[in-house]
């Protein structure tokens, strides 16, 4: 919890958020995971950058991170000019979401594997605000090499996902008993 100023933090122990905590990241920030590290929510994660000044998330070596796990984290988590790339874990490359309702505004999610189901992204049983996100070049070794939605509803405004592969299935996104809203959404190249 706390605030973290900008800086380049190399993290080689997994970070929690607990419940009822938050962490607010400033603008400059730069995350660099040794291999193997998660980045869990429960709580609140506050990570704002600005148009010329985003935070970022990505290996500090050739060994890739875990990527971020939020599990009913709360409403008010943001992402605000984020990058999140490099990561690689089970399901939910880059982000696995459980039960959570981040918004997400002018982030950018690439080049994030699975061994499982979304590449860029996974939710389940979560419904959050995407505007002005690209994901791309993310790849799933199942489905939804993209964005993989099970029992979601997301509204995604301004979202491109392009470039993404999937080995079964929805290279760009996959939906099991989800109903998303999508406005000015370019799926591509997947």
């Amino acid at each position: 919890s706390g605030t973290y100023p900008p800086a380049t933090y190399r993290i080689s122990g997994d970070l929690t958020v607990a419940d009822g905590d938050t962490a607010y990241l400033q603008a400059g920030t730069e995350f660099l995971f040794d291999g193997g590290v998660n980045f869990n929510i429960y709580g609140t994660l506050k990570a704002i950058g600005t148009e010329t000044d985003s935070i970022i998330f990505d290996n500090y070596g050739d060994d890739r991170w875990r990527g971020f796990t939020l599990d009913n984290a709360t409403d008010e988590t943001i992402f605000k000019y984020v990058r999140i790339s490099g990561a690689e874990k089970d399901d939910g490359g880059g982000m696995y979401l459980s039960s959570s309702n981040p918004t997400l505004t002018h982030v950018t999610i690439e080049n994030n594997t699975t061994e499982g189901n979304g590449g860029g992204m996974r939710l389940r049983y979560s419904n959050p605000i995407l505007t002005h996100v690209t994901i791309e070049n993310n790849t799933a070794n199942f489905k939804g090499g993209g964005m993989d939605l099970q029992y979601s509803n997301p509204t995604l405004t301004h979202v491109t996902i392009a470039n993404n592969t999937a080995n079964s299935g929805g290279g760009g996104m996959r939906l099991y008993d989800s109903n998303p809203t999508l406005t000015n959404v370019t799926i591509a190249n997947n």
